[in-house]
């Protein structure tokens, strides 16, 4: 009899699951809003569709909630259902914007479905110049927040001397209805064994901004300062993504340091999202007084949900990609470089990426080093 009832509970517990899962929702509407989106963004959809039909059944005027349902509903690729639940919405509703932008959205992802995933956006868009980010992430920071970012990386290499470089960050990003902020403070600090050896810490102060243009185009803009001799003075950038038919992702942009002279770097970039994939072609082109150099990046992203991703990065030629100083990089004659980084939701709060890197320069006429780059970010979102 004993085993007959636990065979019992084993046949009905995907039966009963759904009631189970529908009593954790919180009595007010908004916290439970606020839970179940948590929920969806942790990849975790089809008990986030339990939870907000079921917040749907109890609010039959909550229009966000229901926007909410249908983009769970077309995240797990069942966009026609997703459109005539926001048409629904928007005839008894038709004022509300959220609802028109997310059925413009879904509509885009069903007339490219063939090629293109659907995977919930991240909540922030951080790193876009590291590894790119999909327009549709821009379309869920209107909810205004606060996250707090810490960072550390070094880079070394010891020919013709030994260099350790290595810099700790600490940021706060806030998300704004156009895209989110970020300001760093970054302090630098160089080991060297040269001229008698150097040891030096400095400070940078840096600023970024994602914003949204339109439903197929936003933008990186990114500014830095330092008087620390080890950074650039004045550090630029700026980038511009356009989101094509069928997955394709165009853009372009340019870098400008400024040292004891001007440096510009340009970059342009063609990605594709496929299925799970993201994949990237990037050039960055050196324009110098000796010459203009170039070098090309490809990366292969493998996404396991809206937020967990592991990527892969081989590039080859002179140019730098991105460098925080320049100083060891822009007299260079080649170089190949490989760089892995994977991207982790630890838990509600806490997210962790963290990359290691190679790459095998000359540095001088048939003179070669080893160098070695790793990289962590840790990004806290305290509750809402």
């Amino acid at each position: 009899m004993h085993r007959f009832s636990i065979l019992l509970v084993i046949f009905f517990l995907p039966v009963l699951t759904p009631c189970i899962l529908a009593q954790v929702i919180p009595d007010n509407h908004e916290a439970a809003f606020n839970t179940i989106r948590t929920i969806a963004f942790d990849g975790r959809l089809e008990e986030a569709e339990i939870m907000v039909r079921q917040l749907v059944k109890e609010n039959p005027g909550y229009g966000d909630a229901v926007v909410l349902l249908a983009r769970i509903i077309a995240w797990q690729e069942r966009y026609n259902t997703a459109i005539k639940m926001l048409d629904s919405l928007l005839i008894e509703q038709p004022g509300h914007e959220d609802a028109k932008i997310a059925r413009e959205t879904i509509n885009e992802w069903l007339q490219s479905s063939s090629d293109t995933a659907a995977l919930p956006p991240d909540s922030y868009v951080i790193g876009a110049r590291e590894g790119g980010g999909r327009p549709e992430i821009l379309n869920d920071t209107a909810a205004k927040a606060l996250d707090i970012h810490l960072g550390y990386n070094f880079d070394t290499f010891n020919q013709p001397y030994h260099r350790f470089w290595q810099i700790f960050r600490v940021g706060a990003e806030y998300k704004t209805g156009i895209g989110p902020v970020l300001g760093t403070v970054n302090f630098g600090n160089l080991h060297a064994d040269v001229d008698n050896g150097i040891v030096k810490t400095g400070i940078q102060a840096q600023a970024e901004f994602w914003p949204k243009i339109s439903e197929r185009t936003y933008a990186w803009l990114a500014y830095a300062y330092s008087p620390f001799a080890y950074f650039p003075r004045h550090r630029a950038a700026g980038e511009f993504w356009y989101n094509l038919n069928k997955g394709w992702v165009l853009s372009a942009g340019a870098s400008y340091y400024y040292f004891e002279q001007d440096i510009v770097i340009p970059t342009i970039s063609v990605e594709k999202y496929t299925g799970n994939y993201w994949l990237s072609a990037r050039t960055y082109i050196h324009l110098k007084d000796a010459g203009t150099t170039s070098s090309i990046f490809l990366t292969a992203r493998r996404y396991f949900n809206n937020i967990d991703y592991i990527q892969l990065t081989a590039g080859a030629g002179t140019a730098p990609d991105e460098p925080w100083d320049l100083a060891a990089d822009l007299d260079r004659q080649r170089a190949i470089a490989f760089k892995l980084a994977v991207n982790k939701k630890l838990s509600k709060d806490f997210t962790v990426k963290c990359s290691v890197g190679y790459s095998r320069e000359e540095y001088s006429y048939e003179q070669r080093r080893n160098r070695f780059e790793t990289f962590v970010n840790i990004i806290y979102s305290p509750p809402r």
